[in-house]
């Protein structure tokens, strides 16, 4: 009986340590990507390279109004509307924080000279790394203050913006693998909140579009709207492109 008490017991705690092995391999993996991420940006903070100044897309439509999107991977996916009198550009880099947008700004956009420029960015700043409320208030004060440069940037280039409010987050929790990573989601729906208020306030500058209350509207739809629980799918984007096309029509 002892026997069998014992060889319980060591059954159990290898069970244990396998669990551990594997958390901690799980851990030691996301810490890499993590590390390759840091380290990629720091060689290359900017991404200018991602847009070069000899593929800058030519005119398909003489006279035809350029439209720039601009931002993280937002914008990235942000797919254009069927409006066939506008020309529109896509220069969003995926990760990017409010400061790494503003930063590629003169060699991204403004080199363009575009018409429009559609902002969408912000969400990375407010997804860093879990911090003390009064790291998370800089945080937040810092975002503000690149989307108010962004926007300054634009107007001295002689271009229109359409800056959009942050879009909500979609359903689900933080993946488990990234909740050491992020602050709670109570957290980024307050900073989501706070960044989406301070963009209502320019709007004597520029042209708002809702884009945080016109999902949240139709929050029973986020299943068909969102891929995850940062990044909208097409169906989302054609949602926002109703309202998009008709503040182009209005411009």
């Amino acid at each position: 009986m002892k026997l069998i008490n014992q060889y319980g017991l060591l059954i159990i705690v290898s069970f244990l340590l396998l669990v551990s092995l594997l958390a901690n391999f799980s851990l030691y993996k996301e810490l890499k990507l993590v590390y390759l991420s840091l380290y990629a940006t720091s060689l290359n903070p900017l991404s200018i390279q991602r847009y070069s100044p000899d593929k800058i897309p030519k005119i398909t439509t003489e006279n035809s109004p350029k439209v720039v999107f601009f931002g993280d991977s937002r914008a990235v996916g942000w797919s254009k509307p069927e409006l066939t009198e506008f020309q529109f550009i896509n220069r969003g880099v995926g990760g990017q924080t409010s400061a790494q947008v503003l930063g590629r700004f003169d060699q991204h956009v403004a080199i363009l000279n575009p018409d429009i420029i559609v902002v969408q960015v912000g969400i990375n700043d407010l997804r860093m790394l879990p911090r003390s409320p009064n790291t998370r208030e800089d945080i937040v004060k810092n975002c503000q203050e690149n989307i108010a440069q962004i926007v300054q940037k634009a107007q001295e280039i002689g271009a229109k913006v359409i800056l959009t409010t942050i879009f909500p987050l979609g359903e689900g929790n933080i993946p488990l693998k990234q909740r050491l990573f992020w602050p709670s989601i109570n957290q980024m729906k307050q900073d989501i909140n706070s960044v989406n208020n301070y963009i209502k306030t320019l709007e004597s500058d520029v042209v708002i579009l809702d884009a945080y209350n016109l999902l949240k509207s139709h929050e029973a739809n986020y299943s068909n709207y969102y891929r995850d629980l940062l990044h909208l799918n097409g169906r989302g984007y054609e949602f926002l492109n109703q309202q998009l096309s008709k503040l182009l029509a209005e411009l």
